[in-house]
């Protein structure tokens, strides 16, 4: 029977999962004050891991994410393997100065390599981390959130300098109905789009979100210009 390698993008690996591996933190900030960080990947199995890094350029069109490798992020070591219980530390830094005024946001990958006998009963779960990793200068502007409706979703555009991460979003219509949505980064000049539920007819919508620049509430209307 044929080895069925199974790849699963995950924000978080499940310690519960046969082959997981854990890591913190879940992001990196770095600055030109802080122009390094680490990370501590640990394995609580019973197997020895193979673990890889990759560095990514992220940025957002149109809301959604685009990952392109990059060289911008030194990453050591790339590649390690992990025994039984052991905890790997993984450095990252800047591979040169930090601009002033706009920030960088890039992905680290962190991924299972497959390895010779393992997946005996045919299968191989191999778990991927993507953690984000933001880069600013002293003089980055904050984010600027802006909610809208637009026709059948909810949007928020991001006009400021830094990222803007929603955590949890609840609306309530003028007609007592609600909903809930989970989290969504919205990267400077980009957006985050939830698509309302169907037969939402509501003239104004209410929302309520916690956020990385602090608590949003307010009203939209349905026919709130663009």
């Amino acid at each position: 029977m044929k080895r069925l390698l199974a790849l699963i993008a995950l924000v978080l690996a499940a310690a519960s999962a046969a082959q997981a591996f854990q890591v913190r933190p879940v992001r990196l900030d770095l600055s030109s004050r802080v122009a390094a960080s680490q990370l501590m990947v640990h394995n609580p199995t019973s197997r020895p891991l193979l673990l890889q890094a990759e560095a990514f350029d992220w940025t957002q069109e149109g809301g959604t994410d685009q990952l392109k490798p990059t060289q911008a992020l030194i990453v050591n070591p790339p590649i390690f393997e992990l025994a039984p219980g052991a905890t790997q530390v993984v450095r990252v830094g800047l591979r040169k100065a930090v601009e002033s005024s706009v920030e960088h946001s890039h992905r680290l990958w962190l991924s299972q390599v497959p390895t010779p006998g393992e997946g005996d009963d045919g299968v191989q779960l191999l778990l991927r981390v993507s953690l984000p990793v933001f880069v600013t200068g002293v003089a980055t502007p904050p984010a600027q959130p802006r909610w809208q409706r637009d026709g059948e979703a909810l949007e928020l555009h991001n006009a400021g300098g830094r990222h803007l991460q929603v955590h949890a979003l609840r609306l309530q219509s003028d007609q007592g109905a609600s909903a809930s949505f989970g989290p969504c980064y919205a990267l400077p000049g980009q957006l985050c789009r939830w698509n309302l539920p169907a037969g939402w007819s509501a003239a104004t919508t209410r929302f309520d979100a916690d956020t990385s620049a602090g608590p949003q509430r307010g009203v939209v209307d349905a026919l709130a210009p663009r």
